[in-house]
C-alpha cells in the first residue's frame, strides 16, 4: 500500500473529469437546441391557429353587426307601425 496518490494519478482523474464535463456540456447544449426548436414550432403553430380563428371572427363580426342592426331597425319600424 502506498501512503499517497501520485501526481500522474491526479492528472489522470482530472483529465477524466474534464472529458466527462465536456461530454455533459455537449449533451446539454444539444438537448436545449431541441427544446428551443420544439418550442418555436409549437408557438408558430399556435400563432397560425390564432390567426385563422381571428380571421374567421373578423369575417363573422360584420355579418353579426349587420344582422343586429337589421333586427333593431325592424323592431323600430314595428314600433312605428304599432303606434299608428
Amino acid at each position: 500500500m502506498r501512503p499517497g496518490i501520485e501526481k500522474e494519478e491526479i492528472l489522470g482523474m482530472l483529465t477524466d473529469m474534464d472529458h466527462s464535463l465536456e461530454e455533459t456540456d455537449i449533451n446539454l447544449h444539444e438537448y436545449l437546441v431541441e427544446i428551443r426548436e420544439t418550442m418555436c414550432l409549437t408557438h408558430s403553430s399556435q400563432l397560425s391557429e390564432t390567426g385563422i380563428f381571428l380571421d374567421r371572427m373578423e369575417g363573422k363580426l360584420p355579418q353579426f353587426i349587420k344582422t343586429e342592426l337589421q333586427a333593431k331597425s325592424e323592431q323600430s319600424s314595428l314600433k312605428l307601425e304599432l303606434s299608428f
